[in-house]
C-alpha cells in the first residue's frame, strides 16, 4: 500500500512538473534563447561564432531539459531561475563545442576555458584569461556576458549566499570532467586519475563518478534550491549528494547509451566502453537508479524531484538509440527499475516524437 501511494503522489508531481515546464518555463526559455542567439551572432571571431550559434541551434534541447528545474521554485522566483540556469547551460554547451576543436593542448585548454563556470557563483564579477591556450580569442565578451547573466540572476535568489559555495564547486567539477572526457581519446589514463580523486562515495566505479561529475544537472538543481528561502546547508549538502553522483551519473551513461553507436563511427569517448557487456552495463545503471532514488526523500520537494528523475530516464530509454542491440537489454531492465511511472512517460514521449 505504501508503495501504491508512492507511485501515486510521483504520478501527481510528474503532471504537475510536465505542465508548469510546458505552460510557465519553455515559453521564457526560448525567449532567452532568442536573445543569446542576438549576442552570439555578433561574436568577432567567426569560429568561435559558430560555435555559439551551433551550440543555440543543435543543443537547444539541452536547455530546455535542465530548465525543468525552474518547476521546483516558486512562481515569483522562476524567472530568475530560468534566466541562470539557461545562461549556464548555455555556456557549458558553448564549452563543450570548444572542446571539440581544441588547442594544441586540449586537457590544458579545456581546463582553462571551463574555470570560467565558477564564476556564475561568485559575489563579485571575476574575468579571466579564458582563451589562453585557445586558437581563437575574439569572443566579445560573449562567454563573461553568459556568465554575468546567471551570477546577476542567481544573486537575485533569496537563499543564493546558502547555494553559492556548494553551486560553484558542482560547476568547476562539470567543467572539469567536461574537459577530462574530451582529452580522454586516445588515452582515458588523466580521466582516470582525476576521478580517483572525486569525493564520491563507496560503491560507484571511477568512470560512473566521473561520469556524474560531468553533468550539470547538480549545479542547476542548486539554483533552483536558492529559490528556497527557507533553504539550508543541510538541504545544501543533500540535493548535492543526491544529483552527484548518483543521478548525474544517469545523464551522462544514458546520453551516450543512445549515442553508442555515432561515438563509434566517429571514435568518440563514450562511457559505456568501460563495462565488460551489456548485461554488466545493465545491472550497473539499475542499481544507480536505485541509488538516486533511495536518496530522494529527504529533499524538499522530493515529489517533484522523483518526478524529474522520471524525466530523465524516459527521455533517454523512448529514444531510438535505447532499441539498438547494445542497448536493448539495458532499456528492458531500467523500465522495470523505473517502475510504471517511468513506463507511461517513455511510452507518452514516444507518441509525441521523441523518435
Amino acid at each position: 500500500m505504501r508503495a501504491v501511494r508512492r507511485t501515486a503522489k510521483e504520478a501527481i508531481a510528474a503532471l504537475a512538473t510536465l505542465a508548469v515546464h510546458e505552460s510557465r518555463v519553455l515559453p521564457r526559455v526560448g525567449r532567452e534563447l532568442a536573445g543569446w542567439r542576438g549576442v552570439a551572432a555578433a561574436v568577432p571571431d567567426p569560429r568561435l561564432r559558430d560555435a555559439a550559434l551551433a551550440a543555440l541551434t543543435e543543443k537547444a534541447s539541452n536547455v530546455e531539459a535542465v530548465a525543468v528545474f525552474a518547476t521546483l521554485a516558486p512562481a515569483r522566483d522562476r524567472p530568475a531561475v530560468v534566466r541562470a540556469v539557461v545562461a549556464l547551460q548555455v555556456a557549458i554547451d558553448y564549452l563543450d563545442n570548444l572542446g571539440e576543436r581544441p588547442g594544441p593542448d586540449p586537457l590544458r585548454d579545456g581546463l582553462q576555458l571551463h574555470r570560467s563556470l565558477a564564476t556564475a557563483f561568485v559575489s563579485e564579477a571575476e574575468r579571466g584569461d579564458w582563451y589562453a591556450h585557445h586558437p581563437q580569442r575574439e569572443d566579445g565578451g560573449y562567454l563573461d556576458s553568459l556568465l554575468e547573466a546567471c551570477r546577476e540572476a542567481f544573486a537575485s535568489l533569496p537563499s543564493h549566499t546558502t547555494v553559492e559555495a556548494p553551486a560553484r564547486a558542482a560547476a568547476l567539477r562539470c567543467g572539469e570532467g567536461q574537459s577530462h572526457t574530451h582529452a580522454a581519446v586516445p588515452s582515458s589514463a588523466p580521466l582516470r586519475e582525476w576521478a580517483s580523486r572525486l569525493a564520491a562515495p563507496a560503491g560507484f566505479e571511477w568512470w560512473e563518478a566521473a561520469a556524474g561529475a560531468s553533468s550539470s544537472v547538480a549545479a542547476h538543481a542548486l539554483i533552483a534550491l536558492a529559490a528556497d528561502a527557507e533553504a539550508s546547508p543541510e538541504e545544501a549538502v543533500l540535493v548535492e549528494a543526491a544529483y552527484f553522483p548518483a543521478i548525474g551519473a544517469l545523464t551522462v551513461l544514458l546520453d551516450d547509451l543512445v549515442d553508442r553507436e555515432a561515438d563509434a563511427r566517429f571514435g568518440e569517448h563514450n562511457y559505456l566502453d568501460y563495462y565488460g557487456s551489456t548485461e554488466v552495463a545493465a545491472e550497473r545503471l539499475t542499481s544507480i537508479v536505485g541509488l538516486a532514488r533511495a536518496a530522494l526523500p529527504p529533499l524538499p520537494r522530493s515529489a517533484r524531484h522523483a518526478a524529474i528523475l522520471a524525466g530523465v530516464l524516459a527521455f533517454y530509454l523512448s529514444s531510438p538509440g535505447a532499441r539498438t542491440p547494445f542497448a536493448t537489454t539495458i532499456r528492458a531492465r531500467l523500465l522495470r527499475a523505473g517502475g510504471p511511472l517511468v513506463r507511461a512517460l517513455a511510452s507518452i514521449l514516444r507518441l509525441r516524437g521523441n523518435d
